[in-house]
């Protein structure tokens, strides 16, 4: 059976592959990002369709994506805690994606059961988004409101 360390480098190995990386989640595994939400994303995919849906779209948005320099804070059987680097480009905006990400993964009877990550937003934002910064603010701007006028 996979340790959690094992998973997460096979998972590293296949982010380009999502229909292959998909296999090695738990049927009811979740992928959490929480900070995406402040660029108007969902913080949480939850079972294989979603994840695989995210897997695609990250491929699509960061077709050469890769993992690299991986260090292990805290290791055992069931979990790993780790930051890694992602070094990339955004064909859609034509910028370069930098990022470091924290990360911990959950195994369970040899799946992952969670992924939840930490990431530099503002780093995604400038690189994803059309107008990088300026998007966000609009899109804080317009929840605002809604907020404001629903209360």
């Amino acid at each position: 059976m996979a340790t959690a360390k094992e998973l997460l480098l096979a998972y590293m190995d296949l982010i380009r592959n999502p229909d292959e990386a998909i296999s090695l989640f738990a049927e009811d595994a979740a992928i959490e990002i929480p900070y995406l939400v402040e660029v108007g994303l969902p913080g949480q995919f939850k079972g294989h369709e979603e994840i695989l849906n995210f897997l695609r779209q990250i491929n699509a948005l960061f077709p050469d994506v890769a993992f690299m320099k991986v260090q292990f804070f805290m290791e055992s059987p069931n979990q790993v805690v780790s930051e890694y680097e992602v070094h990339c480009s955004a064909p859609s905006t034509k910028r370069q994606y930098h990022q470091l990400f924290f990360g911990r993964l959950v195994a369970e009877s040899g799946k992952i059961k969670l992924l939840r990550e930490a990431l530099n937003i503002i780093s995604a934002a400038q690189t994803i988004l059309p107008n990088g910064l300026s998007d966000v603010a609009v899109q804080r701007s317009a929840s605002l409101k809604v907020a404001e006028e629903t209360q």
